[in-house]
């Protein structure tokens, strides 16, 4: 299925927009890659895989068992975005997908995340704003203290987080 992008969507996406925003955006990535403690670990182990293929990554799709990267640049055509190829990882081994398996993949996986949350989120009242940067927490520890204990408070006895033991 093919959908008309919205207009700030396209020129977010324009190779201007882009050219123009490069150097800032590079700028920020350092500043976080950077970063002490478990923020900048979590920053460099969300691109850790970057590092491994000659091909930028388009998507990644993480489960328990396996994981699927697909390649860009994306190669376009009529309106649609197709991966160049792409890998399953599994464990520490991975398998090379070609184009066409990587496509057919993509697209069965996108739908199946689509169905999953479409059905997580049933009946519970979701409010959906626009997808503008999120505005930093007021206090970010007391932040991550709340979620934290949310989770405790969801895992109950047995929940106690790395190095809490």
């Amino acid at each position: 299925m093919t959908r008309n992008p919205d207009p700030i969507v396209q020129i977010v996406a324009s190779d201007d927009f882009q050219d123009k925003i490069a150097g800032p955006m590079i700028d920020e990535f350092v500043r976080r890659l950077s970063r002490p403690g478990p923020d900048g670990r979590t920053y460099r182990r969300f691109i850790e895989d970057w590092l491994y293929f000659e091909r930028p990554m388009l998507d990644r799709f993480v489960g328990e068992r396996f994981s699927a990267q697909f390649e860009g640049p994306a190669f376009a055509i009529g309106g649609n975005d197709y991966p160049l190829g792409g890998f399953i990882l599994r464990h520490v081994e991975w398998a090379r997908i070609d184009p066409v398996d990587a496509s057919e993949l993509r697209i069965r996986l996108r739908r199946a995340v689509d169905q999953v949350v479409a059905e997580w989120i049933g009946a519970r009242p979701m409010k959906f704003l626009p997808a503008n940067p999120e505005k930093p927490f007021p206090d970010r520890a007391a932040a991550d203290a709340e979620a934290a204990q949310k989770i405790r408070d969801f895992l109950g006895p047995t929940g106690s987080a790395e190095g809490e033991r």
